[in-house]
C-alpha cells in the first residue's frame, strides 16, 4: 500500500466527525481508483500493441505496393523502348511513389507517436483524479488534515492549486479524446 494512501486510510479510521459508511466509501473509491488506473494502464498498453500492429502492417502494404508499382514501371520500361521523355517520365514517377511511400511511413510513426502521448495524458489525468479524491477526503475528514495531506503527502501548495492543474488538464483530456479518436480512425 502506498504512503498517501495509508495517511488517508489513517486520517479516515481516526476522525470521528465522520460515519463509518463513509469512511467506507471513501475508501472503497481508492480502491476503485486503483483498479481503474491499473484498467486504463493495461487497456493502454493493448492499444498501443494493436496499433503498433497496424502500423507495421500497413508499412508492409506500403512497401509492397511500391514494390509492385515499381515493377510495372520496370516492365514497361523493358518492353517499350521509351523515348528519352518517356524515360524521363517514369523515372519521376518512380522517385515520387519512393517519396510518396517514405511520407505515409512517417505519418503512420508520428501518429504512433501522437496515440502513445494521448494514452500517456489519459493516465496522468486519473491519477490527478485520484490524488483529488484524496484531498476532498481529507478536508472532509477536517480542514487540517486536509491541508496536511494536500502539503506534504500531494506536495501541492494548496486546494486551489489542485484544482487550477484539474482545470487545466480537462480540456487537454477532453481534446486528447478527440484526437485519439481521429488517430485510431486514421489507421
Amino acid at each position: 500500500m502506498n504512503k498517501p494512501l495509508l495517511l488517508v486510510l489513517l486520517l479516515l479510521l481516526t476522525a470521528c466527525a465522520t460515519p463509518p459508511e463513509v469512511k467506507q466509501l471513501s475508501i472503497k473509491q481508492m480502491e476503485y481508483f486503483d483498479s481503474a488506473i491499473a484498467a486504463v494502464e493495461k487497456q493502454s498498453a493493448a492499444l498501443i500493441l494493436a496499433t503498433e500492429k497496424l502500423v507495421i502492417e500497413a508499412k508492409a502494404r506500403i512497401d509492397a505496393e511500391e514494390q509492385l508499382a515499381k515493377s510495372r514501371l520496370t516492365t514497361l520500361i523493358q518492353q517499350g523502348g521509351l523515348d528519352q521523355s518517356q524515360a524521363t517520365t517514369v523515372a519521376t514517377q518512380i522517385s515520387d511513389l519512393s517519396s510518396q511511400t517514405t511520407a505515409s511511413k512517417n505519418q503512420l510513426d508520428d501518429d504512433l507517436a501522437a496515440i502513445n502521448a494521448k494514452t500517456l495524458e489519459l493516465n496522468a489525468y486519473l491519477v490527478k483524479m485520484k490524488e483529488v479524491h484524496i484531498a476532498i477526503d481529507s478536508y472532509v475528514q477536517s480542514e487540517k488534515a486536509g491541508e496536511k495531506v494536500v502539503n506534504d503527502v500531494l506536495n501541492q501548495p494548496s486546494v486551489k492549486t489542485m484544482l487550477a492543474q484539474v482545470n487545466e488538464l480537462t480540456p487537454k483530456i477532453e481534446n486528447g479524446l478527440s484526437d485519439l479518436t481521429t488517430l485510431l480512425n486514421g489507421l
